[in-house]
């Protein structure tokens, strides 16, 4: 294939026309090697939003934002997971990912969660986690040494993605959302063998899930429900994409089958209008003083990841082991006294 320039591959998209992966993978590599000028990067992720991404395209992206970041020096021997989302839709829930992955690493199973500071939701992964007295600013080796130890560790991009300095003032200067929004999730430099991803809008998890399968892993989910989530509901059904190491399929999950009493629908356990609020919502699921809305929803998604990692046969029985450890305070004495959160 003819090698093509930045300014060509700039006019392809401003013209209208699809990238193939290859062509999108040089043009980031040259971006995160500080090749590109602001005017053209600005240009070009306006004309890459109007027309709309590809998968091809995305896959080009994110092994050029893979290629760029910090890479591990630990050769992870074992299956574990991520529960990062994109994030952006702008519904106000507590911070689900992050409650599930620490339910998650309390049963035993290993979780390296990517994030950055909050952009859309009131209470962000990194934000949430700080709060709670989790260092977020640390080398490399201790991120690599505590993920060995106890089985969780949270990868603050910043950290691990230094070459993202040269889109960052763009992508703020835009203010709208671009594709390093959808990128950002498939970027984790632990490349875990599962990932669950939420994610703003239904139509990107068949093109999300065959992309993390082609980047090679165990098994990927994708989700998205029918009121507006970026995570699995406890109110509506939600549509996901399911990559299982063999095949992808679409299907869908109806909460009904979780038979939830009218206390666990409180939707005031769920959602929140401000920051403060989310914190505290959170921080109820994690010391619950008995079963909510908050605490179903963790326990779903959750239970969710335990059906990805092949821990449970279906959804509803990985409901239930998630759902017993929160109740239980597995999950609060995890994160105390192995985490040292407060």
């Amino acid at each position: 294939m003819t090698a093509l320039t930045v300014k060509e591959i700039l006019g392809q998209v401003v013209s209208g026309h699809h990238l193939v992966d290859t062509h999108a993978e040089y043009f980031l590599n040259e971006v995160m090697d500080g090749k590109v000028t602001e005017p053209v990067l600005a240009s070009f992720l306006t004309a890459m939003k109007m027309k709309g991404e590809t998968t091809d395209e995305l896959y080009g992206f994110v092994r050029a934002m893979r290629n760029h970041a910090i890479q591990p020096k630990t050769n992870f021997g074992f299956d574990f997971l991520d529960t990062c989302g994109t994030g952006g839709d702008g519904k106000g829930t507590l911070n689900v990912s992050t409650l599930s992955a620490l339910t998650l690493a309390s049963l035993g199973h290993k979780v390296a969660k990517h994030g950055n500071r909050s952009v859309s939701s009131l209470s962000g992964s990194s934000d949430i986690l700080s709060g709670l007295g989790y260092p977020l600013e640390r080398t490399h080796e201790t991120c690599e040494a505590e993920f060995l130890r106890t089985g969780f560790v949270f990868l603050f991009a910043p950290s691990w993605h230094p070459a993202m300095k040269y889109a960052g003032p763009v992508r703020t200067a835009l203010g709208f959302r671009t594709f390093f929004n959808l990128i950002g999730p498939l970027s984790n430099p632990f490349s875990p063998t599962h990932q669950i991803v939420g994610v703003y809008d239904r139509s990107l998890c068949l093109p999300m899930v065959e992309i993390l399968a082609k980047l090679g892993a165990k098994g990927a989910l994708v989700c998205h429900s029918q009121d507006g989530l970026d995570e699995f509901s406890i109110f509506e059904t939600t549509d996901f994409a399911y990559f299982d190491g063999k095949t992808t399929k679409e299907l869908s999950f109806d909460p009904k089958e979780l038979q939830l009493q009218a206390s666990e629908l409180d939707r005031n356990t769920v959602f929140s209008s401000s920051k403060e609020g989310a914190e505290s919502l959170f921080r109820a699921v994690l010391d619950p003083q008995g079963p909510t809305g908050g605490t179903a929803m963790v326990a779903l998604n959750a239970g969710v990841s335990l059906f990805l990692l092949g821990a449970v046969k279906d959804i509803p029985s990985g409901y239930q082991i998630a759902r017993d450890a929160l109740l239980s305070k597995k999950v609060l004495r995890f994160a105390r006294e192995t985490l040292n959160l407060r």
